[in-house]
């Protein structure tokens, strides 16, 4: 039976981060939303493309207790493109979620637990707060529509994809690891062993679908319909 630990809520952490102004230091000349009150760097890849690895920037916002939304910038690119978008929800707001819908959502635990998502710029205490309190146990639904393949293209050519998340160690190239721990000047194995003590909940059915050899791709379907508008006999007038 699903016996969850209690939750920390999301509006609760906003304190934490302003005590004693330890903001994260934003880079690259982006500052993200008005509001963002949460920086993180994470490594995603796209489904179906294990190869396609992102150093992806997340500057997150607060809608309510149970939800973050985060404006998701590649790394790779200069100046950083808007990459896409990342939702993050609570472990009981993800349990509430049908088999279908979970299939989009990827666990946060071992990006945690790996020290691949790190909080450029904040204090380790508050880094380690966070992560165990609020984001351990938490799942994201993150969509690009700037596309791994079209990244070096002038305009963000074609169909939105669903990027997801790495769940175990060997997974992702060594390499693209200590890149991204020099643009930041972090030591991931550093980090992970000062979050030895984070232990997560396990991960709920039906998350990180790609570990089981399904791909989840977006496509075009062209249907002709009826274009009238509801009011298109009426005159308007402005």
């Amino acid at each position: 039976m699903y016996s969850p630990k209690p939750q920390f809520a999301f509006a609760a952490f906003a304190s934490i981060l302003f005590a004693g102004n330890a903001l994260a230091t934003l880079p690259f000349g982006h500052y993200g939303p008005e509001g963002a009150v949460l920086f993180l760097n994470g490594f995603h890849f796209v489904s179906g493309h294990t190869d396609w690895e992102i150093s992806a920037n997340h500057y997150c916002t607060i809608i309510r207790d149970d939800l973050l939304q985060c404006a998701v910038y590649n790394t790779a690119t200069a100046p950083a493109h808007l990459a896409g978008v990342e939702y993050i929800i609570t472990e009981d707001a993800f349990n509430t979620l049908d088999y279908e819908e979970r299939q989009l959502w990827h666990s946060h635990a071992y990006e945690v637990t790996s020290g691949f998502l790190i909080e450029p710029g904040l204090p380790t205490s508050v880094d380690h707060t966070i992560m165990k309190d609020v984001l351990i146990n938490t799942y994201g639904k993150t969509f690009h529509t700037w596309r791994y393949d079209q990244q070096n293209s002038t305009y963000p050519i074609g169909i939105p994809e669903l990027v997801v998340g790495f769940t175990h160690d060997d997974q992702i190239t060594p390499d693209f690891v200590l890149n991204r721990d020099e643009l930041f000047g972090v030591n991931t194995t550093e980090v992970r062993e000062s979050r030895c003590d984070i232990v997560p909940n396990a991960v709920l059915a039906g998350a990180d679908s790609w570990k089981y050899g399904y791909v989840l791709e977006l496509g075009i379907v062209n249907r002709t319909v009826d274009m009238t508008f509801p009011n298109e006999s009426q005159q308007v007038l402005l």
